[in-house]
């Protein structure tokens, strides 16, 4: 069975940015349809913002 090559460092940076401009993209949408549901995509930006600079401090 084979096995997948682990992601490298650079790979796993530009899945979080795109993760990142996916959110930020989506969040006024969201909130056209709820608030609450654009509060919570909000939180979860500023978390991924926060995760993306402790990881890109590891690099």
């Amino acid at each position: 069975m084979d096995h997948p090559t682990p992601l490298n460092r650079q790979v796993l940076d530009e899945d979080l940015q795109i993760v990142q401009a996916t959110l930020a993209a989506i969040t006024e949408d969201v909130r056209r349809i709820s608030d609450p549901a654009a509060e919570l995509v909000q939180e979860a930006l500023d978390r991924l913002n926060r995760a993306r600079r402790e990881f890109q401090r590891r690099l």
